[in-house]
């Protein structure tokens, strides 16, 4: 099992954050980062506004298919799971 997600998929989560919280430099965001609490900061709001996205551009609902939001972990699981997926 890979523990992150291609290059695409992880330069679109990095466009996909920066839209959802504003936050220009999230666009250089690195891959282990958390994205709750001390990394990168998401909260509820912006975590939603994450996975309406991620829903959108992918297909893929987090919520729905991963119930311990484990793949919320960084941007690398996030990417991971995406690609999972989508393969």
């Amino acid at each position: 099992m890979r523990r992150d997600g291609g290059p695409e998929i992880i330069a679109e989560l990095r466009e996909i954050l920066t839209e959802a919280t504003g936050r220009a430099e999230l666009a250089g965001v690195g891959e282990q980062v958390p994205l709750f609490g001390a990394g990168v900061g998401l909260d509820s709001l912006t975590g939603t506004l994450l996975l309406r996205e991620v829903h959108r551009r992918f297909g893929v609902d987090v919520a729905g298919e991963d119930l311990n939001l484990d793949a919320l972990a960084t941007l690398g699981t996030l990417a991971a799971f995406i690609e999972e997926r989508t393969a």
